[in-house]
């Protein structure tokens, strides 16, 4: 006997999470299928929300929209779970060069920029810890701490029997063009939620997938206690008491979530510029992130299945604008609203 649903979604990273959150809020049924894979770039990311990028110091695509939006949903989780899942947090950008500085002096000139940008003097010392040569400034950011967040989730529906952890076999999935039957599970639409997994999912196999390997450290610095993120090349960002992420690397070639002697020295190469004081490695870990070619995110429905959807393609921005694109893409599946094509996972091409 088939159980009848809404909605299955298929992946428990911070998409699939997400969105689950979102169909309860709006009174639909689901049931989420999982693998449980530790090393999935969810569960090793450092849950950065980050509103300005790159050199040039510009504002993060559609970011006046995305952040607020992240910060009133995990404000709102946080509330609901009464853990501590989302905090406020200053990014200190350490400047390269002399084009940087100017470039920062520049932007925070800017009135658009005023919420991000600040040059005011820290309120902590660094200088015994941190090598800066080239000065500094401030971002206003966030940080979300993924692994609170998904643990309770997938406790949270494994006990109300809407998660299971399994393999999801696509061979199994029947598509019909009103519902999906998966085993015994029957639903109006499967939603693919699998990040970097999708480039083998036989109906999206074919987004063009750009994505790149990270690796990461966690270190321990004794009695570094800060209330900042460090952005030098790489982020430095506190997680636990004496406890820090550093990260990320990008590497094109090998897609495997298998940590490497070469990224470890790369890092490890990276933290000597940054740091003035020992460190202890504690764990060396590795994902690949799901980038697509336009670095924009896609979901929507298959252009020759209604009743398959998608949203995938977060990247390196997800924390920051899951939120905003998993809502969106409820709102639309329930006919309230239609999707940014910027977004659409239709504007690709199906060969």
């Amino acid at each position: 006997m088939s159980k009848r649903i809404d909605y299955l979604i298929v992946g428990q990273g911070i998409a699939g999470t997400l969105l689950a959150w979102f169909l309860e809020k709006a009174g639909q049924s689901f049931m989420i299928i999982d693998n449980d894979f530790a090393d999935s770039s969810t569960n090793i990311a450092a849950g950065i929300i980050n509103p300005i990028t790159g050199r040039r110091f510009v504002k993060s695509w559609m970011i006046g929209d995305l952040l607020p939006f992240a910060k009133k949903t995990y404000e709102e989780i946080q509330d609901y779970l009464e853990l501590p899942v989302y905090k406020e947090m200053e990014i200190i950008r350490y400047f390269q060069s002399n084009v940087e500085g100017n470039n920062w002096i520049t932007k925070t000139s800017y009135e658009e920029y005023e919420q991000y940008l600040s040059s005011k003097k820290l309120e902590q010392d660094l200088s015994t810890i941190i090598n800066n040569s080239g000065g500094y400034g401030i971002v206003h950011g966030a940080k979300v701490d993924l692994r609170i967040l998904i643990k309770y989730y997938q406790l949270h529906y494994q006990s109300k029997g809407q998660l299971q952890i399994d393999t999801f076999d696509h061979s199994a999935l029947q598509v019909d063009e009103d519902k999906v039957i998966y085993k015994s599970i029957e639903a109006k639409k499967v939603i693919f939620c699998e990040g970097y997994s999708a480039c083998r999912n036989p109906w999206f196999k074919h987004l063009p997938y750009e994505s790149a390997k990270g690796e990461v450290l966690l270190i321990k610095i004794p009695n570094f206690k800060t209330p900042y993120i460090i952005k030098k090349n790489q982020f430095l960002v506190p997680v636990g008491e004496d406890v820090y992420w550093f990260g990320s690397n990008y590497e094109w070639e090998d897609l495997t979530n298998t940590p490497t002697p070469s990224g470890r020295a790369y890092l490890e190469e990276r933290l000597a510029d940054i740091l003035k004081v020992d460190y202890e490695v504690l764990d060396h870990m590795a994902a690949v992130r799901p980038v697509l070619k336009d670095r924009r995110p896609a979901l929507g429905l298959h252009p020759e299945h209604d009743a398959i959807a998608i949203l995938n393609g977060m990247g390196t921005k997800g924390t920051s604008i899951a939120p905003y694109w998993a809502d969106r893409l409820v709102r639309f599946l329930l006919g309230e609203e239609g999707l940014n094509g910027e977004v659409d996972v239709r504007r690709f091409a199906y060969g």
